[in-house]
């Protein structure tokens, strides 16, 4: 292949594709010629074999439409027979048109035969049908047209069977252009493969020749290059390096490329590799230049280094030497300049004594202190007094071992070289300098040491020379400063004095003034003091003196409740023997809080008396062991008691009190402890425990529990607080009985004090005078002067419970109630503003009506229900039952709920009494145009017999059911069909409700909305939404928008429908048809509505679980129950179909605000009712509920009626 490696490479190219591109034409020919012939017979296909198939189906299902319609005409009366005449001729063209059609397509011989045998078949047919239809029309007798009939059904199956044959020959004649397709095409498959395959193997082939011919000589020629291209780079490093004076870089020679002239190929790629060899050549010589110059220019440069360091090091000492300093720091620093600059690791300094005539140690550096270093050394004693003698450096390479060691935190060596420099002045010795290193000094260095050695020297006999003069000086001044500050001190005692007398009489005179505010200050506290103090003591007389009224209701409770737990007569079911075991629990539950709070109030009030006796510790012991081994069992605990050595067997104090505290301390070390131990001991404490002044006995209650924190050990012990105060606390109570056993401790003149950490554990001790008479015998009882004189409660004469349910509500003003008379007009006031209803006493008898004010929502509702006035006017502010009730309940009997009511209030909920079914609302204060508007509304609605109803639906069929359904003899109702007729109706006239479905033709049922919302207020209508559609939340939020004017209700059953708009419409139910008052009725069926209906009860108090599941599942509803938000959230997931949580706030683990939150983020239980239950009843827990999820809001203790409200409510609206 020589020849082909010195082709130039755009022929070994042109070869190359020319190869491809030849094979690629060959495989293109055998493509084309197959996909033709394979085209082919598809033509044949479609062309021809499916239209023929088409009109023999065509054939026989004209044939089969004939047959049919003859027979019909066959059994059809004369008078019909016309219309089937036309179709059995209209058929019998079509037959003929496609058995013409079909000869015009056949291309075969044999196809020809067959469509003749199929048209002489259908002929003979048509024939045989004529015939009958002749007969029949003739009026031949039955037996012939049986006859005929049969004939025929022979000449139709003779033709269904030439159509058959012809299809199955179409058919096969199809398959064998198929066979013929499929073997065409296997054919030109192989073709191609071997001839693609072929392409490709020369492809490849070509393309690896070309690409090794190519690409060998370039990978050759850049890495040449490379390497040039890194020679400049580095030779540019180094110019700029010698330009910023570093001469520690080099520049390395670079190789050569070496080319054969003889194997190299004469292509572009060989000319190419000659060239780069050629300027490689250039480059290493180039090279090799550079790195001369440099070594030439860093030899000076040393040199240079070597004189300014010279210059440098002798500057610097010379700066060391001069100035104002001791001669100790100036050796010092002189010193440790040499070591560092010369790098020696050990040096010392030595002066020369005059006096002593030896060398004594000045200055060190690195030395390290040794009981045999020697701090003087005489002249010729050695190294340095040899040094000193002989006045000359003397050196040392080899060093014995320990000689001037170089010691580090780590170790020590000793030096391999030293030098001992000799400092002289004048000839005369001044010093020696010593320094010890770990290499050999350098000539430059000792050179530095000459220069060194004489600055040093001038330095050390000038500073000694300055520090006789500052001596001499210093002692002269010394003396004239004493004297001069002895003067000063004489005169400065004199002034002081003076200024001290002055101040002592401005503090007398100050203190006299703090004297008198201070008195003044205490007068006023004392004031405040006893006014606090009568404060508190009025409030806890108060507390201390209710003890009757709360105990004794409580008390017939708990009696009562136990007869009925007891069930002595066996009249009572179990579960009505659970309902007593409740009563009577939490009855017992809050005596103990009312015992609390009331003993607390008496020690407050000092009204608590003790009585004094003796008490045996071990029978105390007893009574505790055997009230709470139990309980420790029944939790899983251990119980122990002891009493130690030197207890005395009695003490004397009040055993009920001090039973008490121990209960109470027990009871809490039980509770708070969820495994482990309680332990209860008996000691006599030593002086330093003892917080008594007096002798005492501890009895100490540890348990293994929670702890209480550090932070928190006085915080336990006040009144209504717990260490977890939390909505989230996992502990019930008061937090009453820790500060009522402190309390009652310090009333025994004795304490209770805590020790316990947190995780811990916690330890009680209850301290108690060991002898009382130290404190006085007997009964006593803090005093307390009381406030005010007691006051008498005046008496109230209740009515029997016969007369309560006998006598209707007594009048609050004098009304019209006895001069009333059966179907005369009357209003009913319900306001519990005497005067304001008064007024509107005044008002309805000048419109003629007659009135009856209630004061109360209660005596309202009965009032309503006894008198049956023409209409109300309601307050919402009413005591007891409020107005929204008072209207649910009126709403929800089918005796008042068609009469009308209006609102006069102060609140501003228009939306939410429009909703109820009110004809008319007004804020308070009123003007009397206002108040005439009121009664003009309720006039208009007493005065129209008849009653209008708007329904807008596209869907006719619905409307007129609705109509059926809602239709009355005092109802119109109007059906408009589209949204602009609806608009246009209500243009036109005044409707009383509109019944609107959101999906309308023209217009959404929102746009109604929107333009009705546009109306004056005062013909604004209430509107129910219709919708067979469900409505996502932002569709209920947009109808939200129209709340001050549109009544909006998800109205899916026939008996809601009609319970709304007859609520709407004021409908009297006794006028209606039965089935009606039915559907009202079922409508407005509490227990019905309840009735199967899935309740999730989510509470930690059982008492609570069991007393809602008791009367929720006498309303035949399905109770599940959750101890905390966590299993709530647990029973929600796994439990389908729950219809409404009753959700408690305070619980462990999970609160009810976060539960509710955590449900609220689960889109399937977005618009799930949750109605909170709270024994709060704080202002601000409604929203807080509300903001975090809840539907509605209801105080503990539960209102049975008004939660069954508001079930309704909310099972009725989901």
């Amino acid at each position: 292949m020589g020849w082909y490696a010195n082709l130039k490479i755009g022929n070994k190219l042109l070869l190359g594709y020319g190869t491809v591109i030849a094979f690629s034409c060959l495989t293109g020919y055998f493509g084309v010629t197959g996909l033709a012939e394979i085209k082919s017979h598809m033509d044949v296909m479609h062309d021809h074999l499916i239209p023929s198939i088409e009109t023999a189906a065509m054939i026989e299902r004209h044939h089969q439409q004939h047959r049919r319609t003859l027979l019909n005409y066959l059994m059809e009366r004369p008078q019909r027979r016309k219309d089937l005449e036309t179709i059995l001729h209209h058929e019998e063209v079509e037959i003929q048109e496609s058995l013409e059609k079909f000869s015009t397509t056949a291309i075969h011989p044999v196809e020809h035969r067959a469509i003749g045998e199929v048209a002489t078949a259908s002929k003979e047919y048509l024939d045989g049908a004529a015939r009958l239809k002749a007969a029949v029309d003739g009026g031949a007798d039955h037996e012939t047209l049986v006859d005929d009939n049969a004939r025929l059904r022979g000449l139709f199956t003779n033709v269904e069977t030439r159509t058959k044959q012809l299809v199955q020959h179409i058919v096969e004649e199809g398959h064998q252009h198929l066979e013929q397709g499929n073997t065409s095409y296997s054919s030109i498959r192989t073709w191609l493969i071997t001839l693609l395959l072929g392409a490709i193997a020369i492809a490849l082939a070509m393309a690896f020749f070309i690409t090794r011919s190519v690409a060998s000589p370039i990978r050759v020629v850049l890495d040449a290059v490379r390497r040039m291209e890194e020679s400049g780079v580095a030779k540019a490093r180094l110019a700029e390096a010698i330009a910023a004076g570093d001469l520690s870089q080099d520049v390395t020679v670079s190789e050569r490329l070496q080319v054969d002239p003889e194997t190299t190929a004469r292509d572009e790629g060989g000319m190419l590799l000659r060239a780069v060899a050629g300027m490689s050549g250039i480059q290493a010589s180039l090279d090799a230049a550079f790195s001369r110059m440099t070594d030439s220019l860093r030899r000076n440069r040393q040199e240079e280094q070597a004189r300014d360091w010279l210059k440098s090091g002798t500057n610097e000492l010379s700066a060391l030497l001069r100035g104002d300093r001791r001669l100790e720091e100036m050796v010092e620093k002189s010193l440790s300049f040499l070591c560092e600059y010369l790098g020696a690791g050990v040096g010392a300094l030595y002066l020369y004594n005059d006096r002593t005539r030896d060398l004594e140690i000045a200055a060190t550096y690195a030395l390290a202190r040794r009981e045999d270093l020697k701090k003087r050394f005489g002249l010729g004693e050695g190294l340095v007094g040899e040094a000193a003698r002989e006045r000359k450096i003397i050196r040392l390479t080899d060093v014995p071992p320990g000689y001037l060691p170089i010691r580090s935190a780590i170790g020590e060596a000793t030096p391999l070289n030293i030098a001992a420099v000799p400092l002289l002045h004048d000839n005369l010795l001044v010093g020696v300098v010593e320094l010890g290193s770990f290499r050999d000094f350098t000539e430059r260095e000792l050179e530095f040491l000459l220069h060194a050695q004489e600055g040093l020297s001038i330095g050390i006999s000038v500073n000694r020379s300055r520090k006789l003069v500052d001596e001499l000086l210093e002692q002269t001044q010394a003396q004239t400063e004493e004297l001069r500050v002895q003067q000063e001190e004489l005169q400065q005692t004199n002034e002081e004095l003076e200024e001290r007398a002055q101040m002592l009489e401005q503090q007398r005179e100050q203190i006299r003034a703090k004297n008198r505010e201070v008195e003044e200050t205490s007068r006023a506290l004392q004031l405040k003091a006893g006014e606090l103090e009568r404060i508190s003591t009025y409030k806890s007389e108060f507390m201390a003196n209710m003890s009757h009224e709360l105990r004794t209701p409580l008390n017939s409770l708990l009696i009562l409740s136990s007869l009925l737990k007891e069930n002595r007569e066996n009249n009572l079911t179990e579960k009505q023997v659970e309902y007593a075991a409740t009563i009577n629990s939490s009855g017992n539950d809050l005596l103990t809080l009312i015992n609390d709070i009331l003993d607390l109030s008496k020690i407050e009030s000092g009204k608590l008396e003790f009585n004094y006796e003796g008490m045996t510790v071990r029978a105390l012991f007893e009574q505790l062991r055997t009230m709470f081994i139990p309980v420790a069992e029944q939790r899983g605990l251990g119980f122990d008691t002891t009493i130690e050595e030197g207890v005395p067997e009695e003490i004397s104090t009040d055993g009920q009190r001090t039973q008490q505290i121990l209960k109470n301390l027990i009871s809490n070390a039980c509770k708070f402890t969820r495994e482990g131990r309680v332990a209860v001991r008996a000691y006599v404490p030593n002086s330093e425990e003892n917080p008594l002044p007096v002798p005492a006995i501890a009895i100490q209650v540890s348990d293994t529990g929670i702890g209480i924190p550090a932070g928190k050990h006085d915080l336990v012990f006040q009144a209504f607080q717990q260490a977890d105060g939390t909505t989230s606390r996992k502990f019930g109570g008061t937090g009453l009985g820790l500060s009522i056993s402190r309390q009652l401790a310090r009333g025994l003149h004795g304490d209770v004090l805590l020790e316990s950490e947190e995780g811990k554990g916690s330890s009680f001790t209850l301290y108690l005078p060991l002898d009382h008479a130290a404190h006085g015998a007997g009964s006593h009882s803090a005093e307390a002067v009381p406030l005010l004189p007691p006051v008498e409660k005046p008496s109230e004469k209740k009515p029997s419970g016969k007369e309560a349910d006998v006598q209707l509500p007594a009048p609050v003003l004098a009304d019209d109630r006895e001069q009333l008379k059966p179907g005369e007009r009357s209003i009913l006031i319900i306001e519990d503003d005497l005067s304001f209803a008064s007024i509107l006493m005044d008002m309805v008898h000048d419109h003629d009506f007659s009135a009856i004010v209630a004061g109360s929502g209660e005596s309202g509702i009965t009032l309503a229900h006894h008198y049956l006035p023409s209409a109300i006017i309601l307050d919402v502010m009413l005591p007891h039952i409020d107005g929204w009730g008072v209207m649910r309940s009126l709403k929800d009997s089918l005796k008042t709920r068609h009469i009308p009511v209006h609102f006069i209030t102060c609140l501003e909920d228009r939306q939410k009494a429009l909703t109820m079914g009110a004809i008319g609302f007004v804020t308070k204060p009123v003007n009397s145009k206002q108040l005439d508007e009121v009664f003009t509304t309720i006039e208009h609605s007493l005065a129209k017999s008849v009653k209008k109803l708007l329904i807008v639906e596209d869907d006719r069929n619905e409307a007129k059911s609705m109509e059926a359904l809602l239709g009355e003899r005092d109802v119109a109702i109007t059906i408009a069909g589209t949204g602009r007729e609806a608009m246009g109706l209500l243009a036109a006239e005044r409707f009383d409700c509109i019944v609107l479905d959101l999906g309308l033709s023209d217009m959404s049922g929102f746009e109604v909305l929107e333009k009705i919302q546009s109306f004056d207020e005062n013909r604004r209508i209430p509107v129910i939404i219709h919708s067979g559609r469900d409505l996502s939340r932002e569709d209920e939020q947009r109808l939200r928008h129209y709340a001050e004017s549109i009544i909006i209700k998800g109205a899916k059953s026939p008996e809601r429908l009609l319970n709304e708009v007859s609520l709407f419409l004021h409908l009297v139910e006794s006028g209606m048809e039965p089935e009606k008052k039915r559907m009202i009725r079922a409508a407005l069926d509490s227990e019905a509505m309840l009735e199967g209906k899935k309740v999730l009860i989510v509470d930690d108090d059982m008492r609570n679980i069991f007393s809602l599941s008791s009367i929720l599942s006498e309303k035949k509803m399905i109770v599940l129950e959750a101890e905390n938000g966590r299993e709530a959230l647990e029973r929600l997931t796994h439990e389908p179909g729950i219809d409404v949580v009753l959700m408690d706030i305070m619980m462990p683990e999970m609160d009810g605000f976060a539960a509710t939150r955590a449900i609220r983020k689960d889109p399937r239980f977005a618009r799930l009712p949750i109605i909170a239950l709270t024994a709060k009843a704080m202002k601000g827990d409604r929203d807080e509920c509300l903001k975090a999820g809840a539907s509605d809001y209801i105080q503990k203790p539960v209102d049975v009626d008004k939660l069954f409200s508001l079930l309704r409510v909310w099972l009725y609206g989901s």
